[in-house]
């Protein structure tokens, strides 16, 4: 019986499957909206946003008085001397809605004129995502008030802080802040054009942005979300003071404030991790999570390239040091550093932390076809990430944490192999994948270079490691690979005084402990 052996290209083919994987549903939304024109997409966001907000405000809305008597604020019985005083007249209901069109057109220019200005600081990654999410989110919380009204719940527990939490954390707190102004005037004209309601709910909301921001886990969350639910409750006391009621009815609505930001509590901790998959977005809380090394992507790293999990495990901490001492996201480059060599799995045999008791492959290669090869792994790190949906902040630090910098090694091998060095042309032997463009991605690029050459010295001491930081720093400054990452030359060296520190940290000295007799013997028996 024969055993027909497996080809290389089933093995590889077997590999890829394992390390890819179909993309979700939500996935396969994004993508389309990636291809969709810019131009298009935006001004279809525009138009559907319009209708959407101006039919869910204009169409049907009750005057303020009717909401009162359906609440029970008024007795029904004074509604004989109210229509005398003209206080239930109805507006043309199409006059009315020709003015709400008005007023959400004159929101819109409002958006588009901020996002001319800043967007390009705000929405840095995504963008044609992050606006159907802003989009998204105003016409969502819009029709909640709408429900809330419409079975005649007080409008003051719309629980608009909700919105101020999720799009604080998703989207960033100046488009926030732009969005629940909007979506306060219109809940107060879905009120009955209610002044009082707007300024309430513009003050909580806005005040859990400012609650929100540096939240950066669940447990800080539901700490901020309840003193968001406390601050809703004074400013809703203070609220029915100025509306001139007495003490017992403004005592009501603080109740009803405090009622709105645990309800806003509530909705967003739902919603939040849900926003957080569709769209894709990065939070510190989805930080957390891919910083697991029981995440799947990662245990697959530890099974197939154990070697380069090690020395990702590594750079990360290297990393997380670094941008603490200038101000970075520290997280953000750890995480970053621990995804950034994914695409060695594809070939791990080809990298030299991966060849432990194995024959080197690239023995048998050119060295122009080995620095191919290794240059392949950021490639392949960008399809599976993309592949296995990683954040497009994680996917940017992947693609430029070699920045363009020069393979040295296989370099100057090609160099002693050609007869002349005319004939090796130095752009084979460098990445292309684009310069380091943030901070995270430049210190990740700094901290991979010296752990890497640390590793290949012999007997790493202090003196030498202080060596390695320097001459990699100068020579990273020389090459131009700072240029784009809006690193300044302070934040650079100091990065590497980080770097250096850990790493002598890490490293110690280490006791040699003395032989047994017995192996003493045996030693000097195999010597002899």
């Amino acid at each position: 019986m024969k055993i027909r052996k497996k080809s290389p290209t089933r093995l590889v083919s077997k590999k890829v499957d394992e390390l890819h994987r179909s993309p979700t549903r939500f996935e396969r939304s994004r993508a389309w909206l990636e291809r969709v024109p810019k131009v298009r997409l935006y001004v279809w966001i525009t138009f559907l946003t319009w209708l959407a907000l101006t039919a869910l405000i204009g169409i049907g809305p009750r005057p303020l008085i009717e909401r009162v008597i359906a609440q029970g604020i008024i007795d029904p019985s004074d509604r004989a001397r109210l229509e005398s005083l003209d206080l239930l007249h109805q507006s043309d209901p199409w006059m009315a809605l020709l003015g709400v069109g008005i007023v959400v057109a004159a929101e819109m220019w409002m958006a588009w004129y901020f996002l001319e200005r800043f967007g390009r600081r705000i929405l840095k990654t995504n963008t044609a995502i992050r606006l159907v999410l802003a989009a998204s989110l105003t016409v969502l919380f819009t029709a909640l008030a709408r429900f809330f009204i419409e079975l005649n719940f007080q409008p003051y527990l719309t629980p608009l802080a909700g919105l101020s939490i999720i799009g604080t954390m998703l989207l960033g707190p100046r488009l926030m802040f732009l969005m629940v102004v909007i979506t306060s005037v219109n809940v107060g004209i879905l009120s009955g054009n209610n002044f009082l309601l707007t300024a309430a709910l513009l003050l909580g909301s806005g005040f859990a942005i400012y609650t929100t921001v540096r939240v950066d886990s669940r447990q800080r969350l539901m700490k901020a979300g309840l003193v968001i639910a406390a601050v809703m409750s004074v400013v809703t006391f203070a609220v029915g003071l100025i509306g001139g009621g007495g003490l017992k009815d403004a005592l009501w609505l603080g109740v009803l404030g405090l009622g709105n930001g645990l309800l806003s509590l509530m909705l967003a901790t739902v919603l939040l991790p849900l926003l957080e998959d569709a769209f894709n977005i990065l939070t510190p809380m989805k930080l957390l999570e891919l910083s697991d090394p029981r995440h799947p992507l990662l245990d697959k790293l530890l099974r197939n390239a154990p070697g380069t999990f090690s020395h990702s495990m590594q750079v990360g901490l290297l990393a997380e040091r670094a941008a603490e001492r200038v101000g970075a996201d520290a997280l953000l480059a750890q995480v970053g550093a621990y995804y950034h060599d994914i695409g060695k799995m594809e070939h791990p045999a080809y990298f030299v932390e991966n060849q432990i008791a194995q024959i080197n492959p690239h023995a048998a290669l050119s060295p122009t076809l080995s620095a191919k090869v290794i240059k392949r792994h950021v490639k392949d790190g960008l399809e599976i990430g993309k592949a296995w949906g990683l954040p497009q902040e994680i996917l940017d630090i992947i693609a430029q944490h070699h920045g363009s910098t020069r393979i040295e090694y296989f370099y100057r091998k090609a160099l002693e192999d050609a007869p002349d060095e005319e004939a090796v042309r130095e752009s084979d032997f460098r990445y292309s994948s684009g310069l380091p463009r943030s901070r995270e991605a430049g210190i990740l690029m700094l901290a991979d270079s010296i752990e890497a050459t640390v590793k290949s010295l012999p007997k790493p001491t202090p003196k030498r490691i202080e060596d390695v930081v320097a001459d990699t720093v100068r020579k990273r400054l020389q090459d131009g690979q700072f240029d784009e990452c809006q690193l300044t030359m302070h934040d650079i060296h100091e990065a590497g005084e980080a770097i250096r520190e850990a790493l002598i940290g890490f490293l110690g000295p280490r006791i040699e402990y003395p032989e047994a007799p017995g192996d003493a013997r045996n030693n000097a028996k195999a010597a002899g």
